[in-house]
C-alpha cells in the first residue's frame, strides 16, 4: 500500500512511472520526469506527464501532452522533488518511492507460499509478474544512487521470483553501493541449500535477511503460517544462511495465539540461533487477513506486557540485540521502553487525539492508521517523565 492522490487524466492511456520534479528541466533532462506545477502554460513538452492543480485552461494547450489536472494544492505539496510515482489511466497518482521516508519498499510479488493469519497484505496470484518486474527495474533505475541509503524488498514472498529475485539483489548491489538492502521473507526457500548459496554468492556487503518466526514448535508455527511444513523449512533456511555467515534478523509478530510462549520463543532463539544480528518483537497491524481473523488473533498488547518484558530481557541479558516494533510506550512496561523503535511507515503512522497530552509522544512508536478503530483501549497519555 502507498500514498495515493487523485486528479483528472488527459491523454493518459497506460500506466506511467516517472521521477517528480518541481523545477523546469532542459529538454534532454525531461525523459522519465514528471513535472509538478501550479501554473500550466502549455510550453512543457518532453515530460512524461505534467501534474497541475489547474482545472481550467485552453484545450489547445494539450495537443498530445499527458496531463493530470485538478490535483488539490494540499496533495501537490506532498509530492517531493525526486519522488517516484506511478500514474494510472484513471488519474490516480501512486507514490511508490518517497524520498523523505526511510521505509520505502519494493513489492516484488503478491504471491506467497504461506497464508499467515495476521498477514496485513493477503497473498494472491500474481497475474502480471512480468509487468511488476519491469516496473521495479525501472523504479530502481530512476533512483539517485547518491541519495538512496536503504532499500527493502518485500512481498508476498519475494524469493518466489526465483532468478529474478537474484537479479533484483544484484542490481541493488551494483547501482546503490551506499544503500543497505533488507529482504523480508518467511525463509522457506532458503531451506534449499543451493538457493541460499546463490543469494549469498552475490556478495552484497550490506544485505540483511529478515525472517518471520511465529512460534517455537512446528504445530503452532505451521498453524499461524497457514502452511504445513513451514516451520521445518524456515528453520533449515535460517541454518543454511548461517553457514555462509549471512546477516539475519528474526521477527516475531505478537498476537493471541503466541503471546503466552514469548519467553519460550526467546529461549528457543537463544539456544538455536545465537548468531542472529537482531531479534524484533512486533505489534499487530489490523488490516488484511489480520482484520479477517480478528477474533482469533487479537489481544490487547497491554495484556501481554509481562510476557514481552520477560522475553526481551532474557535475550538482552544474553547479549543478543533485541527491539520492540509498532507498540506505544503506554502499553508496555517502562523497564523495556529503551528497546522500542519507530518502525511504522511514515504514511500509515499516527497518534490518537489523546496522545497530544502525552509527554513521551515524540519518543513513542505511535499506532497504525491502517488498523482503523481496532486500537487498544489502554492507550493513554503518559503525564510524567
Amino acid at each position: 500500500m502507498v500514498k495515493v492522490f487523485q486528479g483528472i487524466p488527459i491523454n493518459i492511456k497506460h500506466p506511467i512511472i516517472g521521477r517528480i520534479t518541481k523545477e523546469k528541466k532542459s529538454l534532454l533532462q525531461r525523459v522519465n520526469t514528471i513535472l509538478v506545477t501550479h501554473e500550466f502554460r502549455g510550453l512543457n513538452f518532453g515530460y512524461s506527464v505534467i501534474i497541475t492543480s489547474q482545472e481550467k485552461f485552453h484545450r489547445s494547450f494539450f495537443n498530445k501532452l499527458r496531463v493530470i489536472c485538478g490535483v488539490s494544492n494540499e496533495d501537490i505539496l506532498k509530492l517531493n522533488e525526486g519522488d517516484v510515482v506511478l500514474i494510472e489511466p484513471d488519474g490516480k497518482i501512486n507514490i511508490i518511492w518517497d524520498v523523505k521516508s526511510n521505509q520505502n519498499c519494493i513489492l516484488a510479488t503478491e504471491e506467497c507460499n504461506c497464508r499467515c493469519l495476521m498477514c496485513p497484505q493477503p497473498p494472491k496470484k500474481d497475474l502480471d509478474k512480468d509487468k511488476k518486474y519491469r516496473l521495479n527495474l525501472k523504479l530502481l533505475k530512476l533512483l539517485d544512487p547518491n541519495k538512496t541509503f536503504h532499500i527493502c524488498i518485500t512481498g508476498g514472498e519475494p524469493t518466489l521470483l526465483g532468478d529474478r529475485f537474484f537479479q533484483l539483489v544484484e542490481l541493488c548491489k551494483n547501482r546503490f553501493p551506499k544503500a543497505n538492502l533488507t529482504i523480508l521473507t518467511n525463509g522457506r526457500k532458503f531451506s534449499d541449500f543451493k538457493f541460499a548459496k546463490k543469494l549469498v554468492g552475490i556478495a552484497h556487503p550490506k544485505l540483511l535477511i529478515c525472517i518471520s518466526l511465529h512460534a517455537d514448535t512446528d504445530t503452532e508455527h505451521d498453524y499461524i503460517a497457514g502452511a504445513k511444513g513451514a516451520f521445518s523449512d524456515t528453520i533449515r533456511g535460517i541454518r543454511n544462511l548461517a553457514l555462509f555467515r549471512q546477516k539475519l534478523e528474526i521477527r516475531i509478530v505478537i498476537h493471541k495465539l503466541n503471546y503466552k510462549r514469548l519467553p519460550q520463543i526467546s529461549n528457543f532463539i537463544y539456544r538455536n540461533f545465537p548468531f542472529v544480528l537482531h531479534i524484533a518483537f512486533m505489534g499487530l497491524e489490523i488490516t488484511g487477513l489480520a482484520r479477517k481473523n480478528f477474533k482469533k488473533i487479537w489481544i490487547d498488547p497491554y495484556e501481554y506486557r509481562e510476557e514481552l518484558q520477560s522475553a526481551v530481557l532474557f535475550l538482552n541479558r544474553r547479549a543478543l540485540n533485541v527491539s520492540i516494533y509498532n507498540l506505544p510506550l503506554c502499553l508496555i512496561p517502562q523497564k523495556i521502553w529503551r528497546f522500542t523503535c519507530r518502525s511504522i511507515s511514515n504514511w500509515k503512522n499516527d497518534y490518537l487525539p489523546k496522545c497530544n497530552y502525552c509527554v513521551k509522544k515524540n519518543e513513542c512508536c505511535g499506532i497504525f492508521t491502517t488498523s482503523g478503530k481496532f486500537q487498544s483501549p489502554n492507550i493513554k497519555p503518559i503525564q510524567s517523565r
